[in-house]
Parts: C-alpha cells; sequence; structure tokens
C-alpha cells in the first residue's frame, strides 16, 4: 500500500495539473526576454489553463471567441496564411505555419501557437527575427516536452 501512495506522488509531482499550469507559463515567459505574453489553453475547448498576468509579464487578454477560433483553424492550418490568425484583437499575418505550429507577426510584434496532443501554448513577443527564433525556440522545447508527458 505504502508503495503505490509514493508511486501515484510520484505521477502527480511529474505531471502537471490544472492549478500546476501556472509553473510552465511561468517558465515559459522567464526562458526569453522577448515573450510577454503567454497562455496554455485546452486543445479541444479553448478553455485556459494558465495565463500571464501582471507582475509577471503583461495581461493575457484573448476573448473566449478568439480561443475557440484558435482551436478550430488546426484543423485547416494550412488555410491559416490566406487568412490571418486574431489574438487579443489582433490580426496577424502569418507567413508561416507548419504541422502543430503557427507564427503569426504584425509590425514589431509576433505570435507562437504550437498544439500538443491536449495543449495550446500561445506566446507573444515583440522584436525581430532573432527574437522571433528564441521565441520559436521556447514555445517548441515547451511543447515537445509536454507531448512527452502525454499532453
Amino acid at each position: 500500500l505504502l508503495t503505490s501512495y509514493w508511486f501515484a506522488v510520484f505521477l502527480n509531482f511529474n505531471r502537471p495539473n490544472m492549478s500546476g499550469w501556472n509553473v510552465y507559463v511561468k517558465n515559459l515567459i522567464e526562458s526569453e526576454s522577448s515573450i510577454r505574453r503567454v497562455a496554455i489553453i485546452g486543445a479541444q475547448d479553448g478553455q485556459v489553463w494558465a495565463c500571464t498576468a501582471a507582475p509577471l509579464g503583461e495581461d493575457f487578454t484573448a476573448s473566449a471567441e478568439e480561443l475557440k477560433e484558435l482551436v478550430s483553424v488546426f484543423q485547416n492550418i494550412n488555410e491559416v496564411p490566406s487568412n490571418g490568425l486574431k489574438l487579443e484583437g489582433t490580426r496577424y499575418i502569418v507567413p508561416r505555419v507548419e504541422e502543430n505550429l503557427i507564427f503569426g507577426k504584425r509590425n514589431k510584434t509576433g505570435v507562437f501557437v504550437f498544439k500538443t496532443g491536449k495543449a495550446i501554448i500561445i506566446a507573444r513577443f515583440e522584436g525581430d527575427s532573432q527574437e522571433a527564433l528564441a521565441c520559436r525556440a521556447s514555445v517548441e522545447e515547451m511543447g515537445n516536452y509536454l507531448r512527452q508527458q502525454g499532453y
């Protein structure tokens, strides 16, 4: 019985839970100085699991409608470049999509959106191509980690 208890503790400690998602948001925003806002949402329903809020980053302000739309664009991801992406009231030009990744750009800001099996990671950054590459690397690293953990 004691072994089962510790095994359960181990599983809970090593797998994110809904209240534990804030740690992932914090890690992502602290991983790269150009990242201003982060959110992790459910890949099925667009519900926010965790997001930035002052003083840790800027407030994430996407509407429920925008997040539901974001979930749906992954069903036809190749259409996103022609339609663009709207998030937090901003329309982004989408120069690049990959199987589970969307890159949106507008002036000196941009957004990376990465879909795992169960979650969608959103990171908004400020800067040029160097900052975009750094943001992408951080988002992909976290996304791949969550996939490995079954998310």
